[in-house]
């Protein structure tokens, strides 16, 4: 039905194209609702919309790396301008293997800009592509879990923070961590006593 109202019109709706593109996804057909969505965004080259479409479409079909492509040129380009879009275009670079230096430039320009508010999912996703990034910039990774650790709902942020410490010699910082992650709650109490109990 959707795609007669929008064949039979002269000035199909934006909020059509994305109603069907749903429908498609939902229906289990991520390639058409792909191949709708390169469509728009081809015919729509500078339609901000268009291409935030297109992306979400190829995320939806697990398709990172073309979603990278597009969020990037439109970060590039200075199009994307809401925390939304930052974080978007952040999670599919950690998601992508190899982007941990782009994770970690998206998410430093949202921060400096006042874009991306810096909360636990933000310090979380920096720390982690410090820490995996090549080389390895582990300082980084220890500050940005610094400032994850407290945001978190439970102590696995500073018992993953923990093992770091202890994993770089910093003992005394391990313990501490260790006991502010018992404090506040771990699955597994014994992995934080362990880094306690280090004599």
């Amino acid at each position: 039905m959707l795609q007669q109202a929008i064949a039979g019109s002269p000035e199909p709706k934006d909020n059509w194209n994305q109603l069907l593109m749903a429908a498609m996804s939902e229906a289990g057909q991520t390639g058409e609702a792909v191949k709708q969505a390169e469509a728009l965004a081809t015919k729509n080259p500078t339609d901000k919309k268009a291409q935030l479409n297109l992306a979400s479409m190829y995320m939806q079909a697990d398709q990172m790396d073309k979603a990278g492509a597009v969020m990037g040129k439109l970060y590039t380009a200075g199009q994307l301008t809401d925390e939304r879009e930052y974080k978007q275009l952040y999670s599919i670079y950690a998601n992508t293997e190899g982007k941990e230096k782009d994770v970690i430039a998206v998410i430093n320009d949202g921060l400096q800009k006042g874009i991306l508010k810096p909360d636990y999912q933000v310090y979380l996703a920096q720390a982690q592509a410090y820490y995996y990034s090549d080389p390895q910039q582990t300082d980084k990774a220890i500050q940005a879990w610094q400032n994850a650790a407290p945001l978190s709902k439970d102590g696995e942020t500073y018992l993953n923070l923990a093992k770091v410490l202890y994993q770089e010699g910093r003992i005394p910082q391990a313990k501490e961590a260790a006991r502010q992650a018992k404090a506040k709650g771990v699955k597994n109490p014994k992995d934080a006593d362990k880094i306690i109990n280090l004599k």
